[in-house]
């Protein structure tokens, strides 16, 4: 009886937000593809690897100038406009890529396109985050993480697509990112209100939650070291194409089947507990990673399960953290810099990283791992130790649920009236 509770609740919690979801799911599927066909491309074409990486990194200049400047055109227009604004040229750009192959030509497209996916992106979250209360939000920001893995997985399987010019890998994205926009737009689910709002900077971000500030940035670190280095490291090792393969998609899996679990118990306690358990975890589980990795395969995607399991969750449990403290007015911009700061840890992450490993051997992989983790382990205690009562602004009275009175809601009312009227006659009568 209790587990069939927890799934209608479960259900009721979900059910309305299923546009949503699948809307992300479309977005992340449309920008995995391209962005993997695109270095495939630069590769065939034989650029060389430094101009290849400095055009498909312009991707993340673009998402880092959007977290900067897209909250002014969300806040203006709204969540559904912008979103699908921003769809709409992304889609327009990902076409643009067939009609020329210079590189100068394609990273200007990539800077474009990350100002546009960031911004989309940022209308997502700061959605989401309204329609949340502080006892569901780490569940739900965990869904919303599994939904991008799995478009973002499903984007990889269609590279297999036969195609002898590549425009129909373009057309293709392009239909995505189409079909994305349908469910955003006609989603029941009411936007959020965008004739108050406020801003908010990097300092008073930091204020309301050192935890989650740093968290985000350590999350970035994390995870821009995994997808960037992960498989130089196992280039390292001296293993096979095959199981390299096999360690990165074990590490993302083990990253989808964190989310939930970890969101849910998030949601239960303080969220900066499951935070530190998630850098220890990281702390002592990195370094036996390089000892137990051959090329035994059980072993090997336990090991990458592992570490992905922590790699991936920490990001919406600290920005669950932080949104439980601050105004809906508030969120917009706060999704923005929170994007930011996760941005920049994917970018100097695995630049210093990578030096590291330069310099002192690939067994800097795991350790960047410890060093991040650890720090941020003791970063979180001291703030647990000396303010250990949380400040929450308030428990988010808003339910994922249509606010606005649908008819089918009319009609449930009429007929919950009639029986209260006739349940009044008949003890009337009785009387």
């Amino acid at each position: 009886m209790k587990l069939f509770l927890r799934l209608e609740h479960f259900k009721t919690l979900v059910s309305p937000l299923s546009a949503f979801f699948t809307g992300t799911a479309f977005t992340c599927c449309a920008y995995a593809l391209l962005t993997s066909f695109l270095s495939l491309t630069l590769a065939q074409h034989q650029v060389s690897t430094s101009i290849a990486g400095l055009v498909l990194a312009m991707y993340y200049v673009g998402y880092v100038l959007a977290a900067e400047s897209a909250f002014h055109i969300i806040n203006k227009v709204g969540h559904i406009r912008a979103f699908s604004s921003y769809i709409s040229v992304f889609s327009a750009l990902a076409l643009g890529h067939y009609f020329s192959y210079n590189p100068l030509i394609w990273g200007v497209l990539r800077l474009l396109e990350g100002y546009c996916l960031g911004s989309a992106m940022m209308c997502l979250e700061s959605w989401l985050n309204t329609r949340a209360n502080n006892t569901n939000r780490g569940t739900l920001m965990s869904l919303y993480m599994i939904t991008t893995y799995l478009g973002s997985s499903l984007g990889q399987l269609m590279l297999n697509i036969p195609t002898s010019s590549g425009v129909t890998i373009y057309i293709i994205v392009s239909v995505i990112f189409s079909l994305a926009l349908v469910p955003v737009s006609l989603t029941a689910l009411p936007a959020p209100d965008i004739s108050v709002y406020q801003s908010m900077s990097l300092k008073r971000l930091y204020k309301v939650s050192p935890e989650g500030f740093i968290g985000c940035i350590v999350s970035g670190v994390f995870v821009g070291v995994f997808y960037i280095l992960g498989p130089m490291y196992c280039t390292y090792k001296g293993l096979s194409t095959e199981l390299t393969s096999i360690f990165m998609f074990c590490g993302v899996l083990g990253g989808m089947t964190a989310q939930l679990p970890l969101g849910k118990l998030s949601d239960m306690m303080d969220r900066r507990f499951v935070m530190m358990w998630i850098c220890c975890g990281l702390f002592f589980i990195a370094p036996w990673v390089n000892f137990l990795l051959d090329n035994e395969k059980f072993v090997l995607a336990l090991s990458a399960f592992a570490l992905g399991c922590g790699t991936f969750s920490l990001y919406p449990i600290c920005v669950s953290h932080v949104n439980d403290k601050i105004a809906d007015t508030e969120r917009v911009r706060a999704s923005g810099l929170l994007i930011l700061l996760q941005s920049l840890g994917m970018i100097f992450g695995p630049i210093l990283v990578s030096a590291c490993i330069e310099w002192f051997g690939a067994i800097c992989f795991v350790l960047a791992y410890s060093i991040f983790g650890g720090g941020f382990v003791i970063f979180v205690f001291h703030f647990i130790t000396f303010r250990p009562n949380v400040h929450y602004l308030r428990v988010t009275p808003t339910h994922p649920l249509p606010a606005t009175l649908t008819h089918v809601f009319h009609e449930v009312t009429k007929k919950v009236s009639l029986i209260d009227k006739a349940k009044s006659l008949l003890q009337n009568k009785k009387h």
